[in-house]
């Protein structure tokens, strides 16, 4: 179970415990957005060159939690949010921060069933990114709540020293809306493009994409899945693996399980997955 005595442990230290230099550890979250096309695709943005981080990368909606997404009134104004986030404080507001970041970054309401009212918190992106505007104050003025019961937990990474920004991130997976039709910001993200997760690591492979570790993991996983119910069903009671890397960015991930974990010149990172690796593979979860 995530959230369990062993699995707990397994999935890192609180934050507390985690080395720091002068450069503080800030809380994060990040959605992995899946859609059948009519096979598993996902939504992949690329961060404008004008970022101070990642600049150019190709990555997932997301985004540092901010204090709205701390609001004491999310108890009511939320539902079904399921699973712990071992090491994390206040698992709300990770999923909080993934649903607003992203109307921000593309446009897309998660956990808003009314579609009329999914398009009206979209209608107010620019002044929730400018904080004008508390999402917690548009679903509540809108009468309606968040159901985060589609919002699943699935790995946990924290930027290691040294870095100019380092964060403690919460990963999770969500079915895309239907119908959607991602639009970005122009800020954050400067493109937005649905794509296997195959195809994704080929183009990172040969060059074309740039990626950091956590989003390279997740397209690793993610390319051993055929449907979005797949994916889902993985994420029910799956166990944590640590990860290793030999080189960031430019290698594949390796998992806690793997032939190749303990490679030589390989090492540990503050990294953990608890999305197994699916059926295309014939591992067992």
């Amino acid at each position: 179970m995530l959230g369990g005595g062993s699995d707990q442990r397994r999935a890192g230290p609180h934050r507390d415990q985690i080395p720091v230099d002068d450069v503080p550890i800030r809380s994060a979250a990040t959605v992995v957005l899946l859609d059948d096309r009519p096979d598993l695709h996902v939504l992949a943005l690329r961060r404008t060159d004008a970022s101070t981080f990642v600049a150019g990368h190709t990555l997932f909606p997301g985004g540092a939690v901010d204090d709205g997404d701390h609001d004491p009134r999310w108890g009511d104004l939320s539902s079904g949010a399921v699973g712990e986030l071992p090491g994390m404080d206040d698992p709300l507001s990770y999923r909080i921060a993934v649903v607003r970041e992203t109307i921000e970054e593309v446009g897309v309401a998660l956990g808003i069933g009314d579609e009329t009212v999914a398009a009206d918190l979209v209608a107010r992106r620019r002044d929730l990114e400018s904080g004008a505007v508390r999402l917690a104050d548009l679903v509540s003025t809108a009468d309606t709540h968040l159901d985060l019961s589609g919002v699943h937990p699935v790995a946990r990474w924290v930027t290691p020293m040294p870095s100019i920004k380092r964060y403690d991130t919460a990963f999770f997976v969500a079915r895309a809306p239907a119908g959607c039709r991602p639009v970005v910001d122009g800020r954050e993200a400067v493109h937005a493009e649905w794509c296997r997760p195959a195809d994704a690591l080929t183009r990172w492979e040969a060059g074309e994409l740039t990626m950091i570790s956590p989003t390279i993991a997740m397209f690793q996983r993610l390319a051993t899945y055929r449907t979005v119910d797949e994916v889902m069903a993985a994420t029910t009671d799956a166990p944590v693996r640590h990860v290793r890397l030999l080189d960031d960015s430019t290698t594949p991930v390796r998992f806690e399980g793997d032939d190749d974990y303990d490679a030589p010149g390989t090492r540990a990172t503050l990294g953990w997955v608890w999305l197994p690796a699916g059926p295309v593979t014939g591992d067992a979860p």
